[in-house]
């Protein structure tokens, strides 16, 4: 009892620091996003069940300006299955949004429906916290959609990672789907063979992870891999119970240092009890590995390897240490601030239910939110005494 009190008097502590226990914040300007199309082709969007559609000649303002649209479809996979659906955007012409101080032109972008993200804090605050672990360079942020001037709720607007991709000049991508399989590529090179090497050298990294070990293993990896990059994706996913993250994950070619540098995504299923992938491996060879999920055999690898679960360890507690309750404190308090600011419209929050049920209501996401932290704190003053031994 006296540990509960204590966390949540510190919770109390830092919300009214930043200005949330007496319900003053700066108000935030976000994106108002208004598509036009034709009534029938609302209907089919919001009736069809889990397939692509395309909309055909639509006309796209963004903060009351006219965008000039290359192309708009439905995307996802679970999520296609309600009717206020998730949406891929390309522009002919780059835009420029504010948000949060950042400033950044954007043509290619996702429209993400959140309604798997229970009180649709998940994915921005995850983003906010990877984003400061070098981990996220994708923009992202809030908005509010409407399609024929009826309101579609809150959404989150995230730069696409191949927009990203040619952004920052990297010349390869691809995303890794299951049993490390690349599931698309992104080539910003006009030489396929080019391009061919890079794919190469990264099933490279999987077919020779049984030809090494320990330091060699790890020289290995670090050749093609920024490792501690990786480290630092695998401790975070464990620290905060991400259910879901082995095959949703983008590699990308760095310009800076031609290795391979990661882009996570989809930050829906945290704080779960177990993976919903791996977790029966895990039970039966590597219960006391502090990685959450050991589906992909990179992972596996890391987990079994007495070198590199060394190092992935080190790696974890210095990333506890840097992300202490005081910065974590400050990803909820941004995230909170936005989700007041866009609580502010009732039409919006009625039709921005988790699974299209309930409203959002502002007052339950802080509830959650505290939890959350709560959760948190304890675990990292476990994870830290562990990590001492």
């Amino acid at each position: 009892m006296k540990v509960f009190q204590a966390v949540f008097h510190f919770f109390l502590i830092t919300l009214s620091s930043h200005g949330f226990a007496q319900g003053s914040h700066e108000s935030s300007n976000f994106p108002e996003i208004r598509i036009y199309i034709s009534q029938k082709q609302l209907t089919q969007l919001r009736n069809v069940d889990g397939a692509k559609m395309e909309l055909k000649q639509p006309l796209l303002l963004i903060n009351q300006d006219t965008a000039i649209v290359k192309d708009i479809h439905s995307r996802g996979a679970s999520t296609m299955k309600f009717a206020r659906k998730s949406l891929s955007v390309d522009l002919k012409h780059s835009v420029t949004f504010h948000s949060q101080g950042e400033k950044v032109k954007i043509k290619n972008f996702d429209l993400l429906n959140l309604v798997m993200d229970k009180n649709l804090w998940h994915n921005r605050w995850a983003f906010i916290n990877l984003n400061e672990l070098n981990l996220f360079p994708l923009f992202n942020t809030y908005c509010k959609l409407w399609i024929n001037d009826q309101p579609q709720g809150i959404y989150l607007l995230v730069e696409k990672p191949s927009h990203s991709s040619t952004r920052i000049k990297s010349p390869y991508m691809l995303r890794r789907g299951p049993e490390h399989k690349i599931e698309q590529e992104y080539v910003n090179i006009p030489s396929k063979q080019e391009a061919n090497q890079y794919k190469e050298r990264y099933y490279k990294i999987y077919r020779d992870l049984g030809k090494h070990k320990g330091q060699e293993l790890d020289e290995h990896l670090r050749s093609s891999l920024h490792l501690d990059q990786y480290y630092n994706w695998l401790a975070f996913n464990y620290y905060i119970n991400n259910g879901d993250y082995a095959d949703e994950i983008f590699f990308y070619i760095s310009p800076d240092s031609d290795k391979f540098e990661i882009i996570p995504w989809d930050y829906d299923d945290i704080f779960r009890r177990e993976p919903h992938e791996g977790a029966e491996a895990r039970k039966a060879k590597l219960t006391d590995k502090l990685i959450f999920s050991i589906e992909d055999e990179l992972d596996r690898s890391i987990a079994s390897d007495e070198w590199l679960y060394t190092q992935y360890l080190a790696a974890f507690r210095k990333m506890l240490l840097e992300r202490d309750m005081e910065v974590i404190g400050r990803a909820f308090d941004q995230v909170l601030t936005e989700l007041e600011s866009m609580a502010n419209d009732p039409d919006m929050n009625k039709v921005s239910g988790y699974m299209e049920k309930d409203s959002f209501n502002i007052d339950q996401a802080k509830e959650d939110i505290r939890i959350a932290s709560e959760f948190l704190l304890n675990k990292r003053i476990v994870l830290l005494k562990t990590l001492q031994k």
